[in-house]
């Protein structure tokens, strides 16, 4: 068919123009759904929101142009992201730093991409690199299962349970042979394996180093592939890990994974990256008013990093805030309670962010005791740290021993406690002891 607009003939597949003494012909290109939808203005808006929004708080994104052209891909194409993070069950307890990775992966939820948590049962089976100077000693099957599943009932309070996927490693890694490591070994070199920090300075200050722990990389990379990751999300620390995904899905014919990396945060000391063996973290399973009092004991300079990176504000009102805080005009110890309501209402709900304010403010600033303070009924002559961890106000008698001397347990209007295996009284009845900043116990 040929139609004929002002000296120009359309046909099929080409544009024909013919003037007096000669014809030009231009050939009309089939364009794609996406091509099309790359030059769509819509499209290219939401692509921009989704960067600008998914970009703030994070350290890398490696490499972005590509994580652009997956954004419009995905978006051209309704088509959602697999979003990577994995956790290896060596423990059960989760704390805020933890969570960071897996807040951003719920901000991609929210965008309407897929969750996908690995959990690292094979790896943890073996004994993986614990990022000190020894390996992890290998788990029984028993303890990883109960790990895992408090681990995730901890990651569930941040991502959106509708939207995730939970994959084991040895859904995939149980049935390899030999073949299969051989294999995956050879697509990657000794020299590449051992610059990778944690090994390098291992070795470089004499510690061993057991072979299997070099394979610990090539099984999070193998991970990829099996799942198909998109983004890999991880701290500034797991990047040489998160990097390997991207060779072994190169090799494997897809499409490489983005590495989205994130900060490790400080920890409560305000010096040193939030760790349970320093004992300067938050723990999810912290009560709020304990959330909130720890919240509080932070130095002034770590709520800018805390804001960022520990709760939901938005880039615009996170600019404002701390051109507030570094300028004097908003108070640092009313910027430190509106973060502490903010952590305590993204786990217990806005009520109890408020009722924690109020109950501190109660506490701290008008020295009165809280209402719902435990009891602990004396019945005969008891050592007060042996009460004290009956109670549930210590976690042992060595913590017991050492917060005495430090002076920090007394009795309330009273005098400080100086001897670890003092015993308690009839005398001590109807009294309020005093553990720390926050912890209050009244014998009855």
């Amino acid at each position: 068919m040929r139609i004929k607009l002002y000296g120009v003939h359309l046909k099929y597949g080409k544009l024909e123009f013919k003037l007096p003494f000669q014809s030009y012909k231009i050939k009309v290109l089939k364009m794609s759904k996406e091509q099309v939808n790359q030059l769509d203005p819509a499209v290219e808006k939401e692509v921009q929101k989704q960067l600008e929004y998914l970009k703030f708080g994070v350290t890398e994104i490696t490499p972005e142009d590509e994580f652009v052209k997956m954004l419009r891909h995905s978006i051209s194409t309704d088509t959602p992201l697999r979003i990577k993070c994995g956790i290896d069950p060596t423990g059960a307890d989760v704390h805020l730093g933890h969570l960071v990775p897996y807040r951003k992966m719920r901000q991609f939820q929210d965008l309407g991409h897929v969750g996908v948590v690995i959990i690292g049962d094979y790896t943890a089976s073996i004994g993986d690199p614990s990022g000190k100077n020894e390996s992890r000693p290998a788990l029984d099957p028993d303890t990883i299962k109960l790990n895992a599943r408090k681990y995730m009932d901890q990651v569930y309070t941040v991502v959106d349970p509708d939207k995730t996927e939970v994959c084991h490693q040895t859904e995939w890694f149980e049935d390899v042979t030999l073949r299969d490591v051989l294999s995956w070994a050879g697509q990657t070199t000794a020299a590449k394996l051992l610059g990778h920090e944690t090994f390098r300075d291992r070795l470089e200050k004499g510690f061993p180093l057991g072979l299997h722990e070099l394979f610990y990389p090539v099984l999070q990379g193998i991970d990829s592939v099996f799942i198909k990751a998109d983004v890999e999300l991880g701290g500034s620390d797991q990047r040489f890990n998160v990097l390997m995904g991207r060779d072994y899905q190169k090799n494997s014919g897809l499409r490489p994974q983005v590495a989205m990396l994130l900060p490790i945060i400080t920890g409560t000391c305000g010096t040193q990256k939030m760790s349970k063996s320093l004992n300067n973290y938050i723990g999810i399973l912290d009560e709020p008013f304990d959330k909130f009092g720890k919240v509080m004991s932070i130095p002034d300079n770590l709520m800018i990093e805390w804001y960022q990176y520990l709760t939901d504000i938005g880039e615009k009102d996170f600019q404002t805030l701390k051109t507030g805080i570094e300028d004097g005009s908003h108070h640092p110890n009313e910027a430190k309670k509106e973060l502490a309501s903010r952590i305590v209402s993204f786990f217990h709900g806005d009520q109890s962010g408020k009722e924690m304010r109020e109950q501190f403010e109660n506490v701290f600033k008008k020295k009165e005791i809280p209402d719902d303070i435990p009891e602990f009924e004396l019945s005969e002559p008891s050592q007060l740290i042996s009460i004290l961890v009956d109670a549930g106000l210590l976690g042992s008698k060595g913590e017991g021993r050492r917060l005495v001397k430090q002076k920090a347990v007394g009795v309330v209007d009273g005098d400080k406690f100086s001897d670890p295996e003092v015993k308690l009284d009839d005398s001590h009845k109807g009294k309020v002891i005093k553990v720390g900043k926050r912890k209050f116990l009244k014998i009855i």
